[in-house]
């Protein structure tokens, strides 16, 4: 039964159509290779989690999609481009929101930041623009914060804050560093819950270093440490109401394994 269970969740991931798709691509920083020839697949509606060490490449791997690293080799296709066209559809939080949280400005003003595009004449939020970003503080339940002031927040709610600046222009694809660095287990587990409604309606990314929250959240992984290697998650069994680490989760796969349930 477990056997047909897994199965049936890895036929549902390769049925998936891809949005981005890399071919040989490679990446130095002054010389140094921080890839080479790699390749890789991005499916629609997808929850990809990112892990792997630091200085692995994974904040690399993020710029190329972001378009923000124009010197790598290789290429990035788009097959799909009804789903998926370029990287100006992509939403992004950065892993670090304490930058200027002391401005004096509010949090409906914040999430319109997701509108703003630089032009020669500067920039203006348009009437309708400030419907639909009280719209999305709606939607992630924080309606209430929109006229607080972003310092007076709690590092669960800025992040929040910072997941509606993101999604407020309706992106395809949302990519999350770090997405609940510096905050409390319970925010954390909060943030990630977020996501996963999200996810119903866009593909979601994220990097972090908490392997125990990314397994139970992320759909696949991608291990990145110049190299990249894709997995699918692995089904965990243990009870999540309490402390889990690494050492758990290796108990629980090596469990798994001796009962057969791994195998196929």
């Amino acid at each position: 039964m477990q056997n047909d269970i897994l199965k049936n969740k890895n036929k549902i991931k390769q049925e998936l159509p891809i949005i981005i798709k890399g071919k040989d691509v490679s990446f130095s920083y002054n010389k140094e290779k921080i890839f080479e020839n790699i390749n890789f697949d991005i499916y629609h509606k997808e929850f990809l989690g990112i892990i792997g060490p630091n200085g692995g490449g994974k904040t690399t791997f993020i710029k190329i999609l972001l378009g923000l690293l124009k010197g790598f080799t290789g290429c990035i296709e788009y097959p799909n481009d009804e789903l998926f066209s370029n990287n100006n559809e992509i939403g992004y939080v950065p892993q670090n929101t304490q930058i200027n949280i002391n401005f004096p400005i509010m949090v409906i003003e914040v999430v319109e930041m997701g509108f703003l595009k630089t032009s020669l004449f500067g920039c203006k939020v348009k009437d309708n623009q400030r419907k639909q970003a009280l719209e999305v503080l709606y939607k992630l339940g924080i309606e209430e914060l929109a006229y607080k002031k972003i310092s007076d927040l709690s590092g669960g709610q800025r992040q929040r804050v910072f997941i509606a600046r993101a999604i407020v222009n309706d992106p395809k694809l949302l990519i999350l560093d770090e997405p609940t660095s510096n905050i409390d287990v319970k925010a954390q587990s909060e943030i990630y819950k977020l996501l996963k409604t999200i996810n119903k309606f866009h593909t979601i990314i994220t990097i972090s270093h908490d392997i125990p929250i990314t397994l139970e959240y992320a759909s696949r992984i991608l291990h990145i440490n110049r190299a990249i290697y894709s997995h699918n998650t692995p089904n965990i069994t243990l009870n999540k109401n309490g402390h889990i680490c690494e050492i758990d989760i290796f108990q629980d796969f090596t469990r798994n394994c001796i009962e057969g349930r791994y195998n196929e």
